[in-house]
C-alpha cells in the first residue's frame, strides 16, 4: 500500500512538472505555447506576463577607458485590455553636462507577433538611434512583444541596480554581469523570492594585456508580481534584486584606490564638504535681524526656535520638493522658495545666530526606499532634516517641509526608523524617527437620547502631535471650508450644527476641536437601535484583501481614546449591557467596556498603535484583529420602553 501511494506521489508530481510552463528562451522565435496563452496560471488576474528578460553587462576598454555595456531583451504577453501598457516602455540615460560622460542606447529594435487566421503576423519597429516618437508596435490582446537594445555607459565605476520583479508576472529572467579585476564592487543580492546563482571566469582584454573576469549571474523563475499596495512605501525594496557599490579600482602599477566606506568615513566626507559641512558653520544672512529682534535674549529654548521659525517662514516657503544640497541661502532668500535642504541650511544657519546648536540629520525619504544595512553609501541619502538641542537637555527634530507640524512632527515621508545625526563635535549617531512620530487623539461624547431616537450632544477633540497635523493639512488643502464640514458629516453620520476649531493657524503641536451635532438612530415602535459609540472610532477594515505579498508599513504610531456619557431618556432600558471587548495583536490594543448607573450609560474605548511595521506573514491575524475591531465598533444596542408597573 506505501509503495502505491509513493508512485501516485510520483506520478502527481511528474504530471504537475509537466503542465507547468516552460520558459522559450530561444529569441525572436515565439513558440505556439506563447501565442496562444490567454492566462497565467499562477496569476489569473495578470494583465501582462514577462516572458523572458536577459540582461548582460560586460565592460570593454576604449581610448584608454572603461565603459559598460548593457544588453537587453525582454519578451512581453499581452493578456488583457489594460496590459497593453506594457509595449510603453522607456529607457532612462543619464548624462552629465558638466563634462562628456554620457550614456547611449544603439540598436533598438522592437517586433510585435500576432496570430491572424492560424498564421504568425509580424511588425517590426527598428531604430538606428534612440528619438522620442509614438511607435505603434501593433500591440493588443494575445500580442507578444520582443525588444532588444544596447545601452552604452562611460560611468564604469556605477553600474545599474538591476530588478528581477516588476508589477507584472515574470516567468524567467536572468541578469549576468562580469567585472573585470581591476575594478571591485560590493554585490548585494536581497527581496523575499531566492534567485538562482552562478559563477563562471573569463578575461577582457586591455590593450596587450588580458584581465581576468568573474562573471556572476543571477536567473529569476517565476516571480510574482510586485505591485504597490496600501501601506507600503516602495514596492521595489521587497522585491528581487541585485544593487552595487564600487569599492575599488586597483590598476597594477597606475591606480589602487580604496571606496569603500564606513558611515563613520560618510560623516567625516559632509563635515568636510563645503557644500555640507561648511554650510553648517555659517551665520545666516538674516543674523542683523535676529539680533534686532532680541531672539538670542529668549530664555527658553523652544520659544526661541518658534521665534526663528516665524521669521524664516515670512521670507521664504516649502516648493514641495526634497533635496539634498542647496543652493546659498542669499539666493533662497532673494527667490524667496526653494527646497526643504535650502530652507533648512538657512534655518540651522539662524538657529546658530540665536545660540541654538542644531545638526543636519541626513536619510533617505520613505517613497525612495531603505538604506542598505550591509554597507554604507552616500548614494542613497536624499535628504535631512534638522536636529534641535534644547535646553532641556533633549533633541527635538524638524524639518521645513512640516507646513502643518511642530518639533517632532514630520511629514511621514521622513519618518524613518534609520537616519544620521551629523554633529560638528564628530559624534554621530543613528536615530529612528519613528520613535517620535506618534499621533495623539483624545475625544469626549456627552449626548442626550430622546424617545423618538435622536441623540443630541457635543464631540470634543484634544488633538497631538500627528494627529493635529493632520487636521491642520486638511483645512489648508481644502477648497471650500464647507467641503470640510460636509466631509465631516458624511465620514461620522452626524449633522453639524456649531464647528469650532482652536489653534488652526498655532505653530503648535495641539489642537481642540468642538462640535454640536446631532444624529438620528433607528427607531421600531417601542425599540431604539443605538450605537454606543456614538461616533465610531473605525467603521472598516483598511485591509481588505485575502492575501498580502507585501509588508505593511504604518505611517507612523497611534493613540486613541473615546470617553462617551449618554443619558437615556426617562421611561426607557437596556436591554441588555454589552459585554467588554479586549482585543490585542502584535503592536495593536483595542478595548471598549461599558458601564451603566440609573440612566446614564458611560463608553470607553481605546486604542494603541505601537509599532508601524508588520510583515506579510502577520497580514492574516492582523486583518482578523481589525475585522472583530469593526465589528465591535459598529455594534448596536437595543432599547425598550419600560412595562409600567
Amino acid at each position: 500500500m506505501m509503495r502505491n501511494y509513493l508512485l501516485l506521489c510520483a506520478l502527481m508530481l511528474l504530471t504537475a512538472s509537466a503542465q507547468a510552463q516552460q520558459p522559450n528562451l530561444k529569441w525572436g522565435k515565439p513558440t505556439q505555447e506563447e501565442l496562444n496563452m490567454t492566462e497565467y496560471a499562477p496569476d489569473k488576474d495578470a494583465e501582462a506576463l514577462e516572458l523572458y528578460r536577459n540582461v548582460e553587462v560586460r565592460y570593454e576598454f576604449i581610448n584608454g577607458d572603461f565603459r559598460v555595456l548593457n544588453y537587453v531583451k525582454r519578451r512581453l504577453k499581452v493578456l488583457k485590455p489594460e496590459g497593453k501598457s506594457v509595449a510603453d516602455g522607456e529607457i532612462l540615460i543619464w548624462r552629465n553636462s558638466s563634462n562628456d560622460t554620457h550614456e547611449v542606447v544603439r540598436g533598438l529594435k522592437a517586433t510585435a507577433y500576432n496570430l491572424e487566421n492560424g498564421k504568425v503576423v509580424k511588425t517590426k519597429m527598428e531604430s538606428s538611434s534612440v528619438h522620442e516618437e509614438e511607435l505603434d508596435t501593433n500591440d493588443k490582446v494575445g500580442t507578444v512583444i520582443e525588444y532588444e537594445y544596447r545601452l552604452e555607459s562611460d560611468y564604469y565605476y556605477q553600474l545599474r541596480d538591476w530588478y528581477a520583479q516588476s508589477d507584472i508576472p515574470v516567468l524567467y529572467t536572468r541578469y549576468s554581469v562580469s567585472i573585470p579585476e581591476w575594478l571591485s564592487f560590493h554585490i548585494e543580492e536581497s527581496g523575499m523570492n531566492t534567485l538562482e546563482k552562478q559563477t563562471d571566469s573569463n578575461s577582457l582584454t586591455v590593450g596587450e594585456e588580458h584581465v581576468n573576469t568573474e562573471e556572476r549571474i543571477f536567473i529569476g523563475r517565476n516571480l510574482p508580481a510586485l505591485k504597490d499596495d496600501d501601506y507600503v512605501w516602495r514596492a521595489e525594496d521587497y522585491g528581487s534584486k541585485v544593487t552595487h557599490e564600487l569599492q575599488g579600482i586597483y590598476i597594477p602599477g597606475y591606480v589602487h584606490k580604496n571606496y569603500s566606506s564606513t558611515w563613520k568615513d560618510i560623516d567625516e566626507r559632509l563635515e568636510k564638504d563645503d557644500e555640507f559641512g561648511g554650510r553648517i558653520k555659517k551665520s545666516s544672512p538674516l543674523k542683523d535681524d535676529i539680533l534686532a529682534a532680541g531672539i538670542p535674549q529668549i530664555a527658553d529654548s523652544r520659544e526661541r526656535f518658534e521665534a526663528i521659525w516665524k521669521m524664516l517662514t515670512k521670507r521664504v516657503r516649502w516648493n514641495g520638493s526634497y533635496a539634498f544640497w542647496a543652493k546659498s541661502g542669499n539666493k533662497v532668500l532673494k527667490e524667496g522658495t526653494g527646497t526643504n535642504a535650502d530652507i533648512n541650511f538657512l534655518l540651522i544657519n539662524m538657529l546658530h545666530d540665536a545660540g541654538i546648536e542644531s545638526s543636519p540629520v541626513v536619510l533617505r525619504l520613505r517613497n525612495r526606499g531603505r538604506l542598505p544595512l550591509s554597507h554604507a553609501s552616500m548614494k542613497y541619502l536624499s535628504t535631512f532634516v534638522v536636529a534641535v538641542e534644547l535646553n532641556d537637555s533633549t533633541t527635538a527634530y524638524f524639518d521645513s517641509s512640516a507646513q502643518d507640524g511642530y518639533l517632532n512632527v514630520l511629514p511621514a515621508v521622513l519618518s524613518v526608523d534609520r537616519a544620521r545625526i551629523i554633529r560638528k563635535d564628530h559624534t554621530s549617531d543613528w536615530v529612528n524617527l519613528q520613535n517620535m512620530a506618534l499621533a495623539t487623539e483624545r475625544s469626549f461624547i456627552q449626548a442626550t437620547l430622546t424617545a423618538d431616537g435622536q441623540l443630541s450632544g457635543t464631540l470634543s477633540r484634544a488633538l497631538d502631535g500627528e494627529a493635529a497635523a493632520a487636521v491642520r493639512k486638511r483645512w489648508r488643502t481644502a477648497k471650500d471650508s464647507a467641503d470640510v464640514i460636509h466631509d465631516m458629516q458624511e465620514d461620522k453620520s452626524i449633522e453639524i450644527s456649531d464647528y469650532r476649531l482652536q489653534g488652526r493657524h498655532d505653530f503648535s503641536p495641539r489642537l481642540r476641536e468642538t462640535i454640536q451635532f446631532t444624529k438620528q438612530c433607528t427607531t421600531a415602535g417601542d425599540i431604539i437601535y443605538l450605537n454606543p459609540l456614538v461616533i465610531p472610532p473605525i467603521t472598516k477594515n483598511p485591509f481588505t484583501a485575502e492575501t498580502r505579498n507585501l509588508p505593511i508599513e504604518l505611517p507612523y504610531k497611534q493613540r486613541t481614546t473615546l470617553n462617551v456619557t449618554l443619558t437615556l431618556p426617562d421611561g426607557w432600558q437596556l436591554e441588555e449591557t454589552p459585554k467588554p471587548i479586549i482585543l490585542r495583536f502584535d503592536g495593536i490594543t483595542a478595548s471598549i467596556m461599558y458601564q451603566q448607573k440609573d440612566n446614564q450609560l458611560t463608553v470607553l474605548y481605546k486604542e494603541n498603535v505601537s509599532r508601524t511595521f508588520f510583515t506579510q506573514q502577520q497580514y492574516q491575524d492582523m486583518k482578523a484583529m481589525l475585522d472583530r475591531q469593526v465589528e465591535s465598533c459598529k455594534a448596536i444596542v437595543t432599547l425598550t420602553k419600560k412595562t409600567p408597573q
